[in-house]
């Protein structure tokens, strides 16, 4: 039982370190670390939703839906892809 919170909460904590990447990223004008911290950030972000899911918490489902939802639609309004 611990083990699989301690994933869950590595999983986030990478999340929002990759999504701290894609800003800074963004900010410095950087076209590849941005890409690849979006890209992380989706990866990480499946992988959180179907733990989470999987572990019945439906709220911090929804918030990783949310954070990768922003970083995508991010990309698609302000880069205008």
């Amino acid at each position: 039982m611990f083990a699989n919170s301690k994933a869950i909460q590595m999983i986030e904590l990478l999340l929002l370190l990759s999504i701290l990447v894609y800003t800074v990223a963004y900010i410095g004008g950087a076209l590849y670390p941005t890409v690849y911290a979006a890209m992380a950030a989706f990866l990480l972000g499946i992988a959180g939703i179907a733990l989470s899911l999987w572990k019945q918490r439906y709220l911090l489902a929804i918030a990783d839906f949310l954070l990768v939802v922003g970083v995508f639609a991010h990309i698609m309004f302000f880069w205008n892809l």
